[in-house]
């Protein structure tokens, strides 16, 4: 039987029973490690927790797929709780069982109500008016999310549609392509939003106004700070340091970025409505530092690949779709010529450079933020190197108990600090 994980503590941890019904057994002492993930790519939030059980439980119970679970875990007087007051979890795999003549092992994948809510509803109705109204709408009215578990940016475009029975999380996370900052012009401007769900709730986040916000409040922004001496807080400056070597992923490949055409496109279109061609340049230099807001002051446009097109986009647009009399809605504000390219461009952009690194377990930071990482320049230990900067958190993993708690952080951005 193990012990509850080093350094942090389990304030409950239950497992109903299949029926639902009668109180949830405590699973607290049979935890061994606890993973938890949130990802900006992803719609719902994942858990795993190991079992390490003496009491033969699994076939009493019995522990099977779609059983409700409690747990709630408290470190640095910080919690992670998912129950009937915030969301419950609910076990939707069970991986690697094994019994021995004393206690038997496995491992549980959690995933939220809401993820599979999502597999029993589909959205098919028309909708129109502002995108961040309508993703609001779609998960208030097709997964019953309350209010007060949704962070949804305002858009400053509309957008009419017919759903098509897609499942509601997959629509919302296909609405947020197509959602467009505001300042946005033919040829210059910043479309494409993050849609995912942390601990908190489902956000819909505009990456400029993340970036744009982070920087103007910097001073309070979480920071973290390579140091070779022992990992500490600093509680009074909001900084954390830590001691292992950061990991270097992707560093601006500039063939990804020609690929997806992140600094000039050519976009030909054919209107469906009108039956006439379209011609739309975008180019990433003339956005930046007016539509679009970088997480650093360099914006790394390449001066020998910047004046021709790296790609070419041919697609139909649609305007509108269809009215209850049969004829074409049209809905001119929707500006799909305008999103495509800013959209690729945009994505393309936030992830040009990416750092992955672990750090002590720190409950507070989860995926859509902006941590400010302090890394020094080659012998200079007390200068911020081109590596330091604001990183939006792509991926982030809390993991308790094991070998000892952790987070481990993957971290992405667009841009360089200026140095001069």
């Amino acid at each position: 039987m193990s012990t509850k994980p080093k350094g942090s503590k389990i304030l409950n941890f239950g497992i109903h029973s299949p029926d639902g019904g009668g109180k949830p057994i405590d699973f607290s002492l049979q935890a061994n490690e606890i993973s938890y993930y949130e990802d900006v790519t992803d719609a719902s939030v994942h858990m795993t927790i190991s079992i390490i059980d003496a009491f033969g439980r699994f076939n009493k119970l019995p522990v099977r797929s779609g059983n409700k679970v409690f747990i709630e875990i408290e470190n640095d007087g910080k919690v992670l709780r998912f129950d009937d007051d915030t969301e419950p979890l609910y076990i939707s795999n069970i991986l690697g069982y094994t019994a021995a003549a004393k206690r038997e092992g496995y491992t549980l994948v959690l995933e939220t109500k809401t993820a599979f809510n999502n597999h029993i509803t589909r959205v098919f109705e028309k909708y129109k008016g502002k995108l961040s109204s309508t993703v609001s709408k779609i998960l208030k009215e097709k997964l019953e999310v309350p209010e007060d578990r949704m962070s949804i940016d305002d858009t400053s475009n509309d957008y009419t549609f017919c759903a098509g029975y897609r499942r509601p999380l997959h629509c919302c996370a296909w609405l947020a392509t197509k959602a467009m900052s505001t300042g946005n012009s033919d040829t210059a401007g910043s479309a494409g939003f993050l849609f995912y769900q942390t601990r908190e709730g489902y956000l819909l986040r505009d990456i400029d106004k993340l970036f744009a916000d982070v920087i103007e409040q910097k001073d309070e922004a979480v920071k973290y700070t390579y140091k070779m001496d022992k990992t500490v807080k600093d509680a009074d400056k909001n900084t954390y340091t830590f001691s292992n070597q950061p990991i270097m992923g992707d560093n601006h490949n500039i063939m990804n970025q020609l690929l997806s055409g992140q600094f000039k496109t050519a976009n030909h279109y054919y209107n469906i409505v009108d039956k006439k061609p379209e011609f739309k340049e975008y180019t990433y230099e003339s956005s930046v530092g007016k539509q679009m807001t970088l997480s650093a002051e360099i914006e790394n446009v390449p001066k020998d690949f910047k004046e021709k097109y790296s790609r070419m986009i041919l697609s139909p647009v649609d305007y509108g779709c269809l009215d209850a009399k049969g004829g074409i809605d049209v809905n001119k504000d929707s500006n799909p010529h305008e999103m495509y390219a800013q959209a690729s461009a945009r994505i393309s952009s936030l992830y040009s450079q990416s750092i992955t690194i672990t750090v002590p377990l720190n409950i507070d930071v989860t995926a859509g933020m902006a941590l400010y990482m302090k890394l020094p320049e080659l012998n200079k230990t007390n200068t911020d190197g081109p590596a330091s900067g604001f990183y939006l958190v792509s991926k982030i993993c809390h993991r308790f108990g094991g070998e000892g708690d952790a987070t481990g952080i993957t971290l992405v951005r667009d841009s360089y600090i200026d140095l001069s």
